[in-house]
């Protein structure tokens, strides 16, 4: 069965059942929730006492041993993060800790205009004025850079190391192959939250290093790492805080206070209200104007400097908003040539260069095909790329790596740099790589049917106990029984689509509007996902076509 959307419908409850036991003590709902996603009910235990400890990631006890010392000795210690969230919140972490343990350390961030990651002008500045650089999210492919560095470095990263390394202590799980792959699967700020609790039994700093969590949880939901065990441990925790934060309970950490305030959640806050509202405005700052912003409100020490901070976060949103859409509009038409490629090219100015991720991504959704966004400067090219399920676009990028003046990233995105002569020639050479990759066609993994007439408190409360979702534990998708589509209608950017017994779905989905004037009247499935606040709104991903059939 296929959906209007062009995805095949699969349901995963006519090949999955799950173990008696976990039907019999949690019911069939989460038991066939867990068994789609090949987990047991350990889920349910979060405890951080079953973290993986410290000591498993490479090079972590000499990191811890280098930056004691570099305290003791009163050196001056610098921070260099990256424009994401990942970056900003891993070195939020880092930095606060630091001041608090009495180090003399100073915070930079990087703008999407000096690009990502150091340069060797960059690491001479630093030398001049610090004994010890801390890289944040950057760095394991810092060879050149790195090379006769006139300052001790340590590496605090999780992209995907080339063959060779640089000359620094690198605390990346991802360089020894005998690392546990849950810990490869951690974000940088993750790195960042192991580091500071393993600095502090060492120091013994008047604070609770669990009260990074929630920062922890922001990066590690922004940076899509997958919902391993270890990830959910950090994530939940980290949503219990911010919870516990906006239900008013005692806090110094005024900017995310003001920030989730000022966003209007509602209630209980998912992981979703990170993925879609807190994560994107904190990134916002980084794509059009200064990641500094974020990274001062979340630093913020008063209410009334958390709100200025604020204000300025979100002119940065509203400006990340317009550009976007703009950026997105071109692109569209710009690919619109593009229909039997494998992999898409766009090519844009610089003003995009905020936004080219957000792009990518979109289009690579859009028309699952991996793509790749570039903003075009007087010499150079960057692009973000983007992936598609089944396709490892670091791999296949790889296989260009002589083209790159600089370039990383992981299985599903990746950042590079070339010369701006030499974009024809990546378009030409990048098609013929992924031509030669398979690809499935798209499809849509939904769980099982439920009749959205039954979903009742009883059910919002068992898929509220199966938070946090996200990347490898995604969040529920049912299926109506056939429905009658009474209405279909355009409200504020929304499409709301009615069904018999005054059911409502809604959907901002964009790319189905053109194909909803046919809906009305007629009896479709319905393929759909629960508000947990909301109760009896339901989130429409897509409808099936006609005369199909399980």
């Amino acid at each position: 069965m296929k959906g209007i959307s062009g995805r095949e419908w699969l349901l995963l409850s006519e090949f999955i059942k799950p173990h008696k036991e976990l039907q019999e003590r949690y019911g069939y709902l989460v038991a066939q929730l867990l068994a789609n996603r090949n987990v047991d009910d350990k889920v349910f235990d979060n405890k951080l006492k079953n973290l993986l400890p410290c000591h498993l990631i490479p090079n972590m006890e000499q990191a811890v041993e280098r930056i004691i010392k570099s305290i003791k000795r009163g050196e001056r210690i610098i921070i260099y993060g990256d424009y994401d969230v990942d970056g900003i919140t891993g070195s939020v972490i880092l930095y606060d800790f630091l001041k608090k343990a009495g180090a003399r350390v100073y915070a930079v961030l990087p703008t999407r205009q000096t690009g990502y990651g150091l340069r060797k002008d960059l690491v001479d500045t630093f030398a001049k004025y610090a004994q010890l650089l801390i890289t944040v999210d950057n760095g394991t492919t810092a060879i050149e850079e790195l090379k006769k560095s006139p300052i001790e470095t340590i590496i605090i990263d999780h992209h995907n190391p080339h063959e060779e390394l640089p000359p620094a202590l690198i605390v990346n799980p991802k360089i020894d192959q005998g690392t546990p792959n849950e810990l490869k699967e951690i974000s940088s700020v993750a790195l960042c939250f192991y580091l500071t609790a393993r600095l502090n039994r060492e120091l013994n700093v008047e604070l609770d290093v669990r009260d990074y969590l929630y920062l922890t949880a922001i990066g590690t939901l922004a940076d899509v790492m997958p919902l391993n065990p270890l990830n959910r441990i950090l994530v939940s925790n980290g949503i219990r805080m911010l919870n516990y934060i906006l239900a008013g309970g005692e806090t110094t950490s005024y900017g995310i206070k003001v920030l989730l305030e000022g966003i209007g959640i509602k209630g209980e806050i998912t992981s979703k209200d990170i993925t879609f509202s807190v994560a994107p405005r904190l990134n916002a700052p980084g794509r059009v104007s200064r990641p500094k912003i974020s990274m001062n409100l979340l630093l913020s020490k008063d209410i009334n400097t958390a709100r200025m901070w604020f204000k300025k976060v979100e002119e940065a949103n509203e400006q990340r908003k317009h550009i976007s859409n703009i950026a997105f509009e071109k692109a569209i038409s710009e690919v619109s040539s593009q229909k039997e490629r494998n992999f898409l090219v766009v090519r844009m100015g610089e003003w995009a260069s905020g936004v080219a991720g957000i792009v990518a991504g979109r289009l690579s959704n859009l028309l699952s095909k991996p793509s790749a966004v570039f903003s075009v400067g007087k010499e150079l090219a960057t692009a973000s790329v983007r992936g598609v399920e089944g396709i490892n676009v670091y791999e296949g990028l790889k296989k260009l790596a002589h083209m790159y003046i600089k370039w990383g990233g992981h299985t599903s995105a990746a950042g590079i740099t070339i010369r701006k002569e030499q974009v024809q020639t990546f378009e030409t050479l990048v098609e013929q790589i992924f031509s030669q990759i398979k690809r499935e066609e798209p499809r849509l993994y939904i769980d099982m049917t439920l009749d959205p007439a039954c979903v009742d408190q009883r059910v919002i409360l068992a898929l509220k106990s199966l938070e946090p979702y996200g990347e490898g534990f995604p969040q529920p998708l049912f299926v109506s029984p056939p429905m009658r589509i009474e209405k279909v209608e355009t409200i504020n950017g929304r499409f709301i689509l009615k069904a018999q017994h005054n059911i409502t779905f809604v959907s901002y989905d964009t790319m189905l509007r053109d194909k909803w004037e046919k809906l009305p009247g007629s009896v479709r499935r319905i393929a759909y996902s629960v508000d947990t606040r909301k109760g009896k709104l339901f989130h429409l991903v897509d409808v099936e076509e006609p005369n199909g059939s399980w």
